[in-house]
């Protein structure tokens, strides 16, 4: 299952380069975590709207896959597409292209739904993926 859920773009600024001149591999985390969020409020399922249903979806695993370094003022594109589903956690992959549509990092990350109390597993929510 690969589904593209949601495109956002970007502009590298001055604090997302490091000592050698390219996006310090931090901030890559950081530009996938805002594209994930602007996804869910474009679907109107906030962060405070999960936690008021009593779930949170932590982060359990990362990977990254850097193919070519960006540089300051770079236009990016980040791709957001589902690539797993399961009853209680999904996958998510971040695809990051320059402007001439060339591949410059994949970002994957794996999130779990828990009960904000117990901490237990739960169903994820059926209308995360509608």
């Amino acid at each position: 299952m690969v589904a593209l859920l949601y495109e956002t773009k970007l502009c590298t600024r001055i604090h997302d380069i490091d000592a050698a001149g390219v996006v310090f591999y931090a901030r890559y985390f950081y530009f996938a975590h805002n594209a994930y969020e602007d996804w869910m409020v474009s679907r109107q399922y906030t962060i405070s709207r999960i936690l008021d249903s009593g779930r949170i979806l932590p982060i359990v695993h990362t990977e990254a896959d850097f193919k070519t370094p960006i540089a300051l003022n770079e236009n990016i594109v980040i791709k957001l597409f589902l690539t797993e589903k399961r009853e209680h956690s999904f996958a998510l992959e971040y695809q990051f292209y320059n402007t001439q549509d060339e591949l410059k990092a994949v970002i994957q990350t794996v999130h779990v739904c828990l009960d904000v109390n117990s901490k237990s597993k739960v169903a994820l929510p059926a209308e995360l993926f509608e």
